[in-house]
């Protein structure tokens, strides 16, 4: 036997009354109807909560990033400055052909870092047609030309510079760039210190003849406590049911343990030295 449910006890969508509701928002849990259904990354959710900055974080984040000049765009800069002295030195020789060539590369660099699209691809040309001109002069030499190239097509591909110049990029490139800047930084910070703490304890010895032994003690202890606390602060944010998650466990976890292993070799194997050189210091 069947019950009629009436049709004013049907659950209806918040925004429109009228309309039956089909879904629940996975943030608000209020009534949404089919027009009204709003797909963010995976989710479902009414029209206010989509709009929210820490539901769509990805586009919060494209959005803080867009038309934003990166540290590519200051390295340029920094080469087209050098490449404006070098033009002025090749005129005063009478250089002309290469100071024309240094004021053409400068302006490209200048375009470069105003936002211009087309210099993307002219950043690209520039050392490619240095190579390409200087071989039959310098030869093997000019091979030198391929190490700014390389820079060139990384600066070409970056996501980040692509931002700056108002490019779209794919969800997954900027989820990356996300994860990278975005996502616990701390626990990437950590990890580094706890790095740099281990190498700094194979280097204690190594340098010590050089009388910075007792500095370089110092500077471990530090890194090393340092990436312990910072590696507990970064464990206790993790939370992957957030918005936006907050995850990097594993890192927070291993700057822990470096740390911690960093600090118990240290005084397993340098223990008496490191009391010889507080107590030095102390006296």
């Amino acid at each position: 036997m069947s019950v009629e449910v009436p049709s004013g006890a049907l659950p209806r969508c918040a925004l429109h009354p009228d309309a039956l509701a089909g879904a629940t928002c996975q943030r608000c849990g209020g009534f949404v109807c089919t027009e009204c259904t709003t797909w963010v990354m995976g989710r479902m959710y009414c029209p206010p909560c989509a709009v929210r900055p820490e539901v769509n974080y990805l586009e919060t984040f494209r959005l803080k990033l867009w038309g934003r000049r990166d540290a590519s765009a200051w390295l340029v800069v920094g080469v087209t400055e050098l490449l404006l002295f070098l033009a002025l030195g090749a005129l005063m020789a009478g250089r002309f052909g290469v100071a024309l060539a240094c004021l053409a590369s400068a302006g490209v660099g200048l375009a470069f870092f105003l936002g211009t699209r087309w210099a993307r691809v002219g950043l690209l040309a520039v050392p490619l047609l240095a190579m390409l001109l200087a071989a039959p002069s310098m030869g093997a030499p000019a091979l030198v030309f391929f190490v700014p190239l390389m820079v060139a097509v990384n600066i070409f591909r970056d996501t980040r510079s692509r931002l700056f110049f108002r490019l779209e990029v794919p969800e997954r490139e900027l989820r990356r760039l996300w994860d990278l800047r975005a996502n616990n930084p701390l626990a990437r910070h950590a990890l580094s210190l706890g790095v740099g703490s281990l190498l700094l304890l194979v280097l204690t010895p190594l340098l010590s003849v050089l009388g910075v032994g007792f500095v370089l003690s110092l500077i471990f202890i530090a890194m090393a406590m340092l990436a312990l606390v910072l590696g507990a602060v970064a464990l206790q944010r993790v939370d992957p049911e957030a918005r936006p998650p907050i995850g990097r466990r594993w890192e927070a976890l291993g700057a822990m343990g470096l740390a911690l292993a960093s600090l118990t070799f240290g005084f397993m194997l340098h223990g008496q030295r490191l009391v010889e050189l507080f107590g030095g210091a102390m006296d």
